[in-house]
């Protein structure tokens, strides 16, 4: 796992710095909200929060409005399920890397449209869970069994001014973070590109 993410680092921080000096690059930041639970049915949704930075390479190669929409988020999901007359919260937080193609239209100088969509990887970094008025680590006690998390996801959104951009998605994880139960989050950002 340490080698996955040191490899992923590697490769965009390479890549980030060749294209860092042309003029199809552009950085910022996205925040925003997440409504997320766990599959399969039974467990009720949680608001959470995703919060990071995201760079936006244009492929002009391929077509004009192609681009890469990469990025590292801090992700808050999790899930709640009444169990007797209590109630279960599970509040992960995980580290978040999409890595998305995607397309835009750029109607006029003020205004586009935009959609991408690809995989995500994901590794939990900490969070709780609240069950009768305990509260324990999500990870460390083994509640959730996998730290790593891997999904697709989609996103679509509309851009103002080249700079502003609002934009909602979900995102369908692949891996069982518990017992025959994935990650399923749907977000929606606000983000300022410089």
């Amino acid at each position: 796992m340490k080698r996955l993410i040191t490899a992923m680092a590697l490769v965009l921080a390479t890549g980030l710095g060749t294209v860092q000096a042309q003029e199809n690059f552009r950085w910022g930041v996205n925040l925003g909200l997440n409504v997320s639970r766990l599959s399969p049915s039974g467990f009720d949704n949680r608001v959470g929060f995703h919060a990071g930075v995201k760079t936006e390479i244009a492929l002009p190669q391929l077509s004009n409005g192609v681009y890469l929409d990469l990025g590292a988020m801090l992700s808050l999901k999790g899930a709640k399920v009444d169990i007797g007359s209590e109630t279960l919260k599970l509040n992960p937080c995980y580290l978040e890397i999409p890595i998305h193609m995607g397309y835009k239209y750029q109607a006029n100088d003020h205004f586009a449209v935009f959609a991408n969509a690809g995989p995500y990887f994901g590794i939990g970094l900490f969070g709780k869970a609240k069950y009768d008025g305990e509260s324990e680590s999500v990870f460390d006690d083994h509640l959730l069994d996998k730290r790593f998390d891997f999904g697709l996801g989609l996103k679509g959104g509309i851009e103002f001014n080249k700079q502003i951009q609002i934009s909602i998605g979900y995102d369908w994880g692949l891996v069982e973070c518990a017992n025959d139960c994935k990650n399923r989050n749907l977000m929606i950002s606000l983000g300022v590109l410089i």
